[in-house]
């Protein structure tokens, strides 16, 4: 009990000195430069380049993203062996079957 009340006592005197500490501190106001504070040339030269690079990357990647999906084929899922171990059910699901409560396909059809 004595060693519990020594703990406490000595993180509430850290917590006190901790926040006296916070409360003397001065208060910095800091000047956000976004973009490095160059010259309006500069600025206008960096602005450039990046729409540049969006207008290659826009059109690049949605040309990427089309081609994909144009490409895209069925994938035909392999039979899975019927292990013993895997979809055990033990109880009545409350809707009642042998189906999952997310499970179409197959499953629904039965």
């Amino acid at each position: 009990d004595n060693r519990r009340r020594r703990v406490t006592m000595s993180a509430r005197a850290t917590l006190l000195n901790f926040a006296k500490r916070a409360a003397k501190a001065p208060v910095r106001v800091t000047r956000r430069n976004m973009s490095g504070g160059g010259t309006i040339e500069e600025e206008r030269a960096h602005m450039e380049k990046w729409r540049g690079v969006t207008f290659l990357a826009v059109p690049g990647s949605l040309g990427l993203g089309v081609y994909l999906f144009s490409n895209h084929h069925e994938h035909h899922a392999n039979e899975q062996p019927a292990y013993s171990y895997m979809r055990r059910r033990l109880k009545q699901l409350p809707w009642g079957g042998d189906c999952g409560l997310f499970e179409y396909g197959k499953c629904q059809e039965n």
